[in-house]
């Protein structure tokens, strides 16, 4: 095991004489959907206060919390995504102490199939750290933050539903387009102000990058909704004269197991 430690810095229309039964359902959703659209709607300004409550909420209730982490991280043949030129998955333990501890604890590495001893996969870290790799834990400077919200415009998208759940669409942009700023889509619950899921892509792309795109996924843990999946897609081009690197990337993060409020001491977090 490997231990590291470090701080947070179309739809398609359907005969109805063929399929009755798709028909009803298809029906009973549309139902439910117009129901919600006429009801009466909050104004963003009430969702976006009712949004940082339940972040403070959360934030005060959640000290610590330990969860497994998988990463996947998939480099293509080229920007078409049709055939694999390598793939990396990571199994690693992760501890998270407030306000701002966490540290990685790498059980298991494989590289197209082939597992990694300790040796190896501690040279295999320490390359993609040179490279500038850092783990993702489902972490992003949210835009409804009491920080971040002066920086951004919403517009209330409506309500829909979104696997099942009645949610609200809020959609984001930067008042200045900037590197460290989003633009995007969240989906935020009806019952309780929390993310159900969230796509985003940076407002100004860095010089290196062609493209770059990602979205988080919640589940619910005690009450509280946390990262599932946190998924990006990237290009990267490097050119001087000619082009000196191009790669494309897909990089998958599950989180699962979560166990919170542990108690972790300050010798988890022990670089020694």
């Amino acid at each position: 095991m490997i231990r590291q430690s470090s701080t947070k810095s179309g739809s398609r229309y359907v005969q109805a004489t063929r399929f009755p039964c798709l028909t009803l359902v298809s029906t009973a959703v549309l139902l439910l959907i117009s129901q919600l659209s006429h009801g009466t709607n909050p104004t963003v300004e009430t969702i976006l206060r009712e949004i940082q409550r339940a972040e403070q909420a959360r934030e005060a209730a959640i000290r610590d919390m330990i969860y497994a982490a998988e990463t996947r991280v998939i480099e293509w043949e080229d920007a078409s995504r049709s055939a694999v030129k390598s793939e990396t998955l990571s199994v690693r333990k992760v501890y998270v102490r407030e306000p701002d501890q966490i540290r990685n604890e790498y059980l298991s590495m494989t590289i197209d199939g082939r597992k990694l001893n300790e040796k190896e996969m501690k040279r295999e870290l320490a390359k993609q750290q040179r490279g500038g790799r850092r783990d993702g834990n489902g972490e992003f400077q949210s835009p409804f933050s009491a920080e971040a919200a002066a920086l951004y415009d919403f517009v209330l998208e409506g309500p829909e539903l979104f696997e099942g759940q009645a949610v609200w669409i809020l959609k984001f942009t930067p008042k200045q387009e900037e590197e460290d700023l989003f633009t995007g889509n969240t989906y935020i619950s009806q019952a309780d102000y929390q993310p159900v899921y969230v796509e985003m892509a940076p407002a100004v792309l860095p010089r290196v990058l062609e493209e770059f795109s990602m979205n988080i996924r919640f589940v619910e843990v005690e009450g509280y909704r946390l990262p599932s999946v946190f998924s990006m897609d990237m290009r990267v081009r490097v050119s001087f004269l000619v082009t000196l690197a191009d790669r494309t990337l897909s990089i998958e993060d599950r989180y699962s197991d979560y166990r919170l409020n542990v108690g972790l001491g300050e010798e988890v977090f022990s670089t020694e």
